[in-house]
């Protein structure tokens, strides 16, 4: 089957970071505040907006020195206050508060300087205008204005990203209109509109080009429907909530975050890694120290993380640990320990042998070496078998999952 190469490069792209941030940052009690909480006072947020400009291109810079390939950033939440320039369409933008400025044209422009790809994304459930209940049609209509003014307004645009449509799951969202004046507009953009929970990798014939899992943690994917390939995206949040919530201090460890990259790899996905920046467009120290530790990984092993997402990279999983697997010419290998002296090191001196059986290509391996420090790995190999001895992380190390290149014979 052919794949667009607008999906191919997507798929190499491997890791993304989400920004959800807006109006709801100013509470700090989650996104979802204003709904679930019924936040009184909401409009004081938006008579109090005036962020940093440099603290939302800090935003790319992280993004860029940690190995992230593309940022999704909000440029309108349910709240329905939108990040950029409505020319007119509303008042309820970033243009009539204080900061009277664009924010999507900031973030854009410095995705464009640093060469990262911007994606926007769109809520279509909004609980601020009027007419997404009175008037859905004269909704759908005004939805399809503002998506023209970000499709035009601020040069390529690496996506769209729509999520909402599941809160009228029998209504006719026009989205075959909306998907086309995309196409015309942006044609390099991939569209994506997240199924929600209940619909995690399914697609209902839509024309769209990503398969969405929310944060759900595929264990397969089912590429291939309705006579195309999608591609494929899961995604994972910091803490509890997407949007900035101080008391949420039940923050992912490093090792969550480095494994689940490696899983979305393994079934052909990437993965969205979610931040959510305070009123004032700062990152919270936790956060940023998460965001840099997977930096340190990238720095290490990204090469192996934006060349193996694709099917026609098969991915084999060993007989004895279905977290080891091959991808590609990459081996990955989790549940090593340091190397070390046993007082200091539980467990951590042997060697662990992986084994593939009867499901490897037909390719003779010249070697295997690890990224990290490269040093070879033991094999062998016959007709039905690999065999690998994977030594541990020499004291003093361990980057929870170790990756070592394949090296085939020509």
């Amino acid at each position: 089957m052919m794949v667009e190469d607008k999906i191919l490069n997507f798929e190499k792209m491997g890791l993304g970071l989400f920004i959800h941030w807006g109006l709801y940052a100013h509470f700090a009690e989650g996104e979802w505040a204003q709904n679930i909480l019924e936040v009184p006072n909401y409009s004081q947020a938006f008579t109090h907006f005036n962020p940093d400009p440099k603290k939302i291109r800090q935003w790319v810079t992280l993004a860029k020195q940690n190995g992230f390939k593309y940022i999704v950033l909000t440029a309108k939440h349910h709240d329905g206050f939108c990040l950029f320039d409505t020319k007119g369409i509303s008042e309820f933008d970033s243009m009539h508060t204080p900061f009277k400025a664009d924010v999507i044209k900031i973030f854009v422009d410095e995705c464009h300087r640093q060469g990262i790809a911007p994606f926007l994304y769109f809520a279509t459930y909004d609980w601020h205008n009027l007419k997404y209940t009175a008037d859905f049609l004269g909704y759908l209509a005004e939805l399809r204005q503002l998506i023209r003014l970000l499709a035009t307004n601020y040069g390529e645009i690496g996506g769209f990203w729509f999520d909402g449509n599941w809160d009228k799951p029998d209504a006719d969202w026009q989205t075959d209109q909306l998907y086309s004046e995309i196409r015309q507009l942006q044609p390099q953009a991939m569209i994506t509109n997240n199924t929600g929970l209940e619909q995690q990798g399914v697609n209902q014939g839509e024309a769209v080009d990503v398969l969405t899992f929310e944060r759900g943690n595929p264990q397969n994917i089912k590429h291939e429907q309705h006579g195309r390939y999608f591609a494929a995206e899961t995604s994972m949040t910091l803490n509890r909530h997407w949007g900035n919530a101080e008391n949420d201090l039940d923050y992912v460890a490093a090792r969550q975050l480095i494994e689940q990259i490696c899983q979305s790899r393994k079934v052909g996905a990437n993965l969205l890694i979610n931040i959510g920046p305070q009123f004032d467009g700062s990152i919270d120290l936790p956060s940023q120290a998460l965001l840099e530790l997977v930096g340190k990984w990238m720095r290490v092993n990204g090469t192996a993380i934006t060349a193996t997402a694709n099917e026609t990279h098969p991915t084999y999983i060993a007989e004895n640990n279905n977290k080891n697997f091959i991808k590609g010419d990459y081996l990955f290998v989790t549940g090593l320990q340091n190397i070390g002296n046993h007082n200091v090191v539980l467990g951590g001196e042997q060697a662990q042998e992986i084994i593939f059986q009867g499901q490897m290509p037909q390719r003779k391996i010249k070697q295997i070496v690890w990224l990290d420090n490269g040093q070879s790995v033991d094999f062998q190999q016959s007709s039905d078998e690999l065999k690998i001895l994977a030594d541990s992380f020499r004291y003093g190390t361990h980057l929870v999952v170790r990756v070592a290149q394949i090296t085939f014979v020509d």
